[in-house]
């Protein structure tokens, strides 16, 4: 096996650091939260994972590792054993997993690179950080926690075993919004100032009956452990919507409740609506509801030149001006166009193995995927305290 020599530590760090800095971001510690340059010998090896959490979630990840022939299963854990032996069923290639029901166990005796935290939202912190500390690199499922202490709490463990660790907001590996991102960074859109956003769908699924041992009840239902429809939902396009106003949000306010009685009994939250004020004065509105039996609506963002509309299957760009305004030069005509296929799931994975390879920098990484719990913990407080949430308050 060939080793880059080139590729030096110190080139590694700085290419990292000007990408963060280039990205709008600060790292809170003053440290690169992940500055592993390629070993020698090991950029072409497989690297094994273990995954936590075999619930429905599982099967995409699963799916989505069989297509990173860098990458092998090399353990599953979960309460439930069948489980295991359902999602080891899934796995392509590669020897049998090991079983584990104890994530402890498993981080101890099982020879392993990395884990994938894919656990209800409650349980990310204890498991990332278990896992780093146990010297494994961690890919963990969106959101990457429920509070901004947990994640300053993971972030913190990063920086002291220098393990990577990559939050699973897989949008920003997916084809058709990255072609949204480059329409609104590239075209003369001008400013977005406001952006309307939705996740309009169906209840959750109801779980098989043997899928939860005896009064385990099903966690999407409890808000302690799931956040709610804006946690559950909303951490994916407030993920993107931070991407592109590239700011930090300021103030939260938020609308939420248990609103449907013909759903399944529960104490998350059914439906919100979500307001943020970013830094450079920018607005989001997001709302979202889980008793959707209709077409979902798009997500617009409104530039001071055009309007962006992305959904349907399409991106449309549509330019205008203000009446009274003078026209600007040189303004392109609208356009429409179909949007690329893929969801991000492989692309985000075949990332993963670059950063395990010490190739790339995790991405989203543990700064990227706070921003979004920032929102979303400060909505849900918002709601529960019936007043705007500055951010800062969040620690």
């Amino acid at each position: 096996m060939k080793t880059n020599n080139s590729f030096s530590r110190r080139r590694f760090i700085g290419q990292s650091l000007a990408g963060v800095a280039g990205a709008g971001l600060v790292n809170l510690y003053g440290n690169p939260l992940f500055a592993q340059a390629p070993q020698p010998g090991k950029q072409d090896k497989v690297y094994r994972i273990g995954i936590i959490g075999c619930g429905n979630r599982s099967k995409a990840t699963i799916g989505s590792i069989n297509s990173v022939p860098e990458i092998e299963i090399s353990a599953l854990c979960d309460i439930v054993p069948h489980k295991m032996a359902q999602r080891a069923a899934l796995i392509k290639d590669g020897p049998r997993p090991r079983f584990f029901t104890d994530y402890q166990k498993m981080l101890k005796e099982a020879d392993l690179d990395a884990v994938a935290v894919v656990t209800p939202p409650g349980l990310h912190r204890e498991h990332a950080i278990a896992a780093m500390e146990a010297g494994k690199h961690v890919f963990c499922e969106k959101p990457m926690a429920l509070t901004v202490a947990d994640c300053n709490a993971m972030l913190k463990v990063v920086e002291k075993t220098g393990k990577a660790l990559q939050i699973g907001t897989q949008r920003r590996h997916a084809a058709d919004y990255k072609l949204l991102v480059e329409t609104i960074r590239t075209l003369p859109v001008g400013a977005i100032i406001y952006s309307d956003l939705n996740d309009y769908r169906g209840d959750w699924r109801v779980p098989a009956a043997d899928e939860y041992p005896p009064g385990v009840g099903y966690w999407r239902l409890n808000q302690a452990q799931s956040g709610g429809a804006v946690f559950e939902m909303g951490a994916h396009i407030i993920d993107v919507n931070n991407w592109i106003m590239n700011s930090e949000p300021v103030t939260v306010s938020s609308i939420q409740g248990v609103n449907n009685p013909l759903l399944r009994k529960r104490d998350s939250m059914d439906h919100g609506g979500v307001i943020v004020r970013y830094a450079n004065n920018a607005l989001m509105n997001y709302g979202s509801v889980v008793y959707n039996y209709g077409p979902a609506a798009p997500d617009t963002f409104f530039g001071t030149k055009a309007t962006i509309q992305f959904g349907g299957g399409q991106l449309s760009v549509n330019y205008g001006h203000p009446p009274g305004a003078a026209l600007p030069d040189g303004l392109p005509a609208s356009f429409k166009k179909p949007l690329p296929k893929g969801g991000g799931e492989v692309a985000q994975m075949k990332y993963f193995a670059e950063v395990l390879a010490g190739k790339k920098m995790p991405y989203p990484d543990g700064i990227i995927g706070r921003q979004t719990v920032q929102i979303c913990e400060g909505s849900v407080r918002a709601s529960q305290e019936h007043r705007a949430i500055n951010i800062k308050e969040l620690g």
